[in-house]
């Protein structure tokens, strides 16, 4: 999408976001693909004039596509020569089998060699168009933005939209293992399916993984980091996706720390805390937590951008004010009941461990 339309051919987009003191990026997650620009506030429709170029007239040249899908197929290679990002795909794999969630979302060297021009043709021809996308305008901007941006995407073609399958829940039906070996340490990830982030439960999910693994005072870093001094680190959190939620449990352990003896401790951390036991304090150092990275993570305007168009993608633009208000007003029994329902010891789940190469613990 960055190697050229009929107006902006190859090269150029960059050249022009960067001569006009801006930015532009791309991100895509399994639920939707975000373009971003930064510019001045003088001159920021440019970003328009590129994003219904490519809506409407991209290249897709055999040359450029060679160009990227070795560079793709390298950033697979990257993933699975990387100890955590290639556990994190066997995981999601295990957890959601032929689920779209459990591909990874650059796709397989088998997948990306057999692709072809036509393939990625009709695909942006079905999915990138405006009325299949939503656009957020942050900044120093009046209500004429949309008025420029109606203007200028007045042409770009609309048609019959292919309708996306709504992902549904699905994950294993027991406690599944998944090994690997790769790396000088020990690595385990736990994967606990939970609620998806348009599900009520999800706020309350959100505390719950606060109140387990983020800063020194929550309960995993205590055990595991502080008193058992058998991992390096401990982090929970939760996934932000349409379909099928997960809570994610990583831990780094320390060398000539036996495996067996940071899993037993974990489960039993996870099962205390679905018979409850947690107090005030812990659920309002979690709310303080929460609230502060949020702030802190929307601080600049492309950030609230990308928050406001992700949301109005997936749902609705204003789901995630209501996340913050409602984990700001969540009560301590909303977060035991979460975690009674997903954290019970013979829920299904994933348990993942990287084991070091050569066979050492």
């Amino acid at each position: 999408m960055f190697r050229g339309a009929r107006r902006f051919g190859p090269g150029e987009i960059d050249d022009l976001t960067q001569a006009l003191g801006g930015s532009n990026n791309a991100d895509t997650s399994h639920d939707c693909t975000t373009y971003f620009f930064s510019f001045a506030s003088d001159r920021w429709t440019t970003a328009l004039d590129i994003e219904a170029d490519r809506m409407s007239g991209l290249l897709l040249e055999h040359e450029a596509i060679d160009v990227e899908r070795a560079i793709i197929l390298e950033e697979v290679k990257m993933i699975q020569d990387d100890p955590w990002d290639a556990l994190e795909e066997e995981v999601m794999a295990a957890l959601f089998g032929d689920h779209p969630y459990g591909r990874p979302i650059l796709g397989t060297s088998s997948a990306l060699m057999a692709m072809k021009r036509e393939d990625l043709l009709e695909f942006q021809r079905l999915r990138y168009r405006p009325d299949n996308a939503v656009l957020a305008i942050v900044g120093d901007v009046g209500p004429e933005a949309f008025d420029e941006a109606g203007r200028i995407f007045a042409e770009v073609r609309r048609g019959d939209l292919m309708a996306s399958r709504q992902p549904g829940r699905i994950g294993p039906v027991s406690i599944r293992r998944v090994e690997r070996r790769l790396g000088r340490v020990s690595r385990l990830l736990c994967a606990v399916p939970g609620p998806a982030l348009r599900e009520r439960e999800y706020p309350a999910m959100r505390l719950l993984a606060a109140m387990l693994g983020a800063g020194r005072a929550s309960r995993l870093h205590r055990v595991l980091v502080e008193e058992r001094r058998s991992c390096a680190f401990v982090s929970v959190d939760t996934t932000e996706t349409l379909g099928a939620g997960t809570l994610l449990i990583a831990a780094e352990v320390i060398p000539d720390v036996q495996p067996e003896r940071v899993e037993r401790r974990l489960m039993e951390e996870l099962a205390r805390a679905s018979s409850g036991g947690f107090d005030e304090e812990e659920l309002a150092r979690a709310k303080s937590v929460l609230v502060a990275d949020w702030v802190l993570g929307h601080e600049q305007a492309l950030a609230i951008a990308l928050t406001v168009a992700t949301a109005g993608a997936l749902m609705d633009v204003g789901l995630p004010a209501r996340h913050l208000e409602k984990i700001r007003s969540c009560s301590l029994a909303e977060v035991e009941r979460v975690a009674a329902r997903y954290l019970r010891p013979d829920n299904p789940r994933v348990i993942g461990w990287s084991l070091p190469e050569g066979g050492r613990n």
